[in-house]
């Protein structure tokens, strides 16, 4: 009704889609500008903000990088000096010592390449990390007859624990006297720097610290040395975490390049230059050079390979910028159209004459905070842009969407998906009305989905007919449960513990054959009649009844397990259930007069299922299945043949099976020579071969006594009498009192064989 309504009011449909269309394109035009004229200010305002801010975080940076850097010269000052005072008090004899204390200081200290004390008579004790952890002795001995002195050299390879490794003999020509720290030592008061110099053990550049410890009247004790590799400083400016392509370099007088991070490249002629002024003199030898030729060790800014760093030190001067938040200086420099901003703070004095710090960054990197908020700003837009969309929409939305959720609805109540109906709230008294109605309609038809089949209902109301009675004839396969002996349990119990032991085991086995995709036909007592083909037809029908027959039993038995456990003293167990799998022809449909009608199968075929589940006392088995069902289902199943049958028509004989489990659970050899052997001797029986029948159906009868089948087929053997129970029963048959004696298995109303009503052969 309601999507009726809806189609047949289309004007007043288009009027309210183009008022909203004409509303959302006003307001989101408008939106639109102002979001842009927003955006692209936040984006300039956010572009100088951030270079700003990145200017302060790099004036920190650099003040860090600098007090680092600074403590570093500081704790070889330290070094230096500490070691004068103890060379002052004990002198240079205890070589041995000094060694200890030097190894432990550049342990502590791994920044410092080498300490040492040099001696006014030329002697010389060294402790050096790099390349390897080596103590070095010189002494030298005037001879007694005033001749030069006799020197002695020995170095000693150590491990990390300054254990020694190996010894070797130097030639001692090496004279600490002759080097400029011993000599800028002597010649000013307190600790000295040197110049910049490479140092010979691994030629990367370096300073030393040298202070001369002087006995109270003046006399020379020694000089003390510590050098410190400006390759730490480079590793150092390596580790710092700078914004994303920034570098940092420590630049010293006269364009130099004291300090630079290990992945900074150098022009090539810069390495061949370097190469070739490297002296070949053993670690920690200060050569004899002035102060120029030290320098010219060293790179300057024009050898970097990178031009926007040599840019940004050329164009320094040019650029320079006050930052809007702590009023720091920075530089913009451009170079091969992207722009670098770049932050430089001088070293105090005494770590370096004319150092200052560099640190370059390009632009991109630091702007992506600022772009980050422009995309943040683009997303918020596009919100805004949605929310007033929504907005205009609202009133439309408030009226069509609960509409649209009560067609949903209906949709859902006509597949029978009453667990998805939802209720649909609104202000609106009409749509409340018509919400409740249909809620009140699936509630109702839910509960009449314990009465009639969910798939019989669905195509009932997606015909959109009236029910009448109606019926086909189609291939199903029938499956029945029962009790084995319900009498002697409604004789022990009261009916209401009955029914509450029913109930559980029904809705187990419902639930079971609903899992396999079966139809509940119907509820016999404590039985059930359950199909498969039918108001949908199944492929493989035979395959589902055998796994649900089967699942059924499982869960009987884990059931009946689970009573066991709280049945009161003298209450008998539930009885077991039978069961029966049947394949054939029958009527399926809507059955009965205008005013009540069930939705059914009868037939011939249902009557023969009924009379395999009852035959299950006969032969003393929980599941027989037909022929016609094992034929189509013997390469997935263990089944046993139990007897054949003759159908009242006479037309022909029906094969009983039982079903004894699925293929994938294998048997014993003992179950398998059992049923090959039972096979066999009914064989016989069927032949009229009496004693060999007997033969093969006695051991079977003295390993199992309680096997009724095997009784069975043993008593049909004494009486030389292959008759086919029930209907043709033989002298001596103890079951002429039994159920079937008095009518045969099936009634030829349906024959297996007979032409369908339209005009098909069974």
């Amino acid at each position: 009704m309601v999507t009726a309504r809806l189609v047949t009011q289309p004007r007043a449909c288009t009027v309210i889609r183009s008022y909203k269309v004409a509303f959302v394109a006003l307001f989101v035009g408008l939106l639109v500008l102002t979001v842009f004229a927003v955006s692209v200010n936040t984006y300039r305002h956010a572009t100088q903000v951030s270079l700003d801010l990145s200017a302060d975080i790099l004036a920190e940076l650099s003040a860090k990088v600098i007090a680092e850097t600074s403590a570093r010269f500081e704790a070889a000052r330290d070094i230096a000096e500490i070691n004068a005072l103890l060379v002052r008090e004990q002198g240079l004899d205890d070589h041995q010592a000094l060694f200890r204390l030097f190894g432990r200081q550049l342990s502590l200290l791994p920044e410092l390449e080498s300490i040492y004390v040099a001696g006014p008579e030329g002697d010389f004790i060294q402790v050096r990390s790099v390349p390897q952890k080596v103590t070095r002795l010189i002494r030298r001995q005037g001879q007694p007859d005033g001749r030069a002195s006799q020197a002695i050299e020995r170095l000693i390879y150590r491990d990390a624990d300054f254990a020694p490794i190996a010894h070797i003999n130097g030639d001692a020509s090496y004279d600490p006297r002759q080097r400029d720290w011993y000599r800028q030592a002597l010649a000013a008061e307190g600790l000295q720097w040197s110049a910049v110099y490479p140092f010979a053990s691994t030629g990367e550049p370096g300073m030393t610290a040298a202070v001369a410890v002087r006995e109270p009247d003046g006399s020379l004790v020694g000089v003390i040395g510590v050098d410190i590799s400006l390759s730490s400083l480079s590793q150092f400016l390596s580790e710092q975490r700078i914004a994303r392509g920034g570098i940092a370099l420590i630049l010293g007088a006269d364009r130099q390049l004291i300090a630079y991070p290990q992945s900074i490249e150098l022009r090539q002629a810069m390495h061949q230059g370097r190469d070739r002024s490297a002296p070949a003199e053993r670690a920690g030898d200060a050569p004899v050079v002035t102060q120029a030729a030290a320098n010219t060790g060293l790179p300057r800014v024009d050898d970097l390979g990178a031009s926007w760093l040599v840019d940004a030190y050329q164009q320094g001067s040019q650029s320079v910028r006050i930052s809007a938040i702590n009023r720091v200086e920075y530089r913009l420099t451009r170079t091969a159209g992207q722009r670098y901003l770049s932050q430089r703070q001088a070293f105090p004095a005494e770590v370096g004459d004319g150092w200052e710090l560099m640190i370059v960054v390009p632009e991109t990197s630091l702007l992506e905070f600022a772009r980050r908020l422009f995309s943040e700003a683009a997303v918020i837009s596009l919100i805004l842009l949605l929310a007033a969309a929504i907005a205009v929409s609202f009133l439309a939305l408030r009226l069509f969407q609960p509409l649209k959720r009560l067609v949903r609805n209906t949709e859902l109540i006509r597949e029978f998906r009453f667990a998805d109906v939802k209720r649909v709230p609104s202000r609106f008294a009409e749509i409340k009305a018509m919400d409740e109605a249909l809620w009140k309609m699936s509630q109702g038809l839910r509960s009449l989905e314990k009465f009639v089949p969910i798939d019989v209902g669905r195509r009932l109301i997606q015909s959109g007919k009236r029910a009448e009675p109606e019926a086909e004839v189609r291939e199903l396969t029938l499956l029945f449960t029962g009790a084995s002996d319900l009498a002697s349990l409604c004789e022990a119990l009261p009916p209401a513990r009955i029914t509450e032991l029913l109930a559980r085991q029904l809705d187990i086995f419902t639930n079971t054959i609903l899992r396999h995709k079966g139809t509940i036909d119907n509820f016999l007592g404590e039985s059930i009649l359950a199909f498969w083909g039918a108001p949908v037809a199944v492929e493989d029908s035979v395959d589902r009844a055998c796994q649900a027959v089967l699942a059924c039993r499982d869960a009987e038995t884990a059931l009946h397990a689970e009573w066991a456990k709280s049945l009161a003293p003298g209450e008998p167990a539930p009885p077991l259930n039978l069961f029966s799998v049947h394949h054939g022809r029958a009527i399926v449909g809507t059955i009965g007069s205008r005013q009540r009608m069930s939705w059914t199968a009868i037939g011939d075929n249902v009557a023969l299922g009924w009379d395999l589940h009852q035959l299950n006392r006969r032969y003393g088995t929980r599941i027989i299945i037909s022929g016609e069902a094992r034929q189509q289902v013997a390469d997935r199943y263990w089944t046993r043949r139990l007897d054949v049958l003759p159908l009242s028509s006479g037309a022909r004989k029906l094969e009983v099976f039982e079903l004894i489990n699925r293929r994938d659970q294998m048997l014993s050899p003992e179950q398998l020579e059992a049923i090959r052997q039972y096979e066999t001797g009914l064989d016989a029986l069927l032949e009229a071969d009496w004693e060999r029948a007997e033969a093969l159906f006695q051991p079977l009868a003295d390993r199992d006594p309680t096997d009724l089948a095997v009784a069975l087929m043993l008593s049909r053997c004494s009486t030389r009498d292959a008759c086919f129970w029930p209907g043709l029963a033989g002298p001596g048959d103890d079951l002429l009192a039994g159920p079937f004696a008095a009518r045969a298995v099936a009634r030829s109303v349906l024959s297996l064989d007979a032409p369908s009503p339209n005009g098909t052969k069974g």
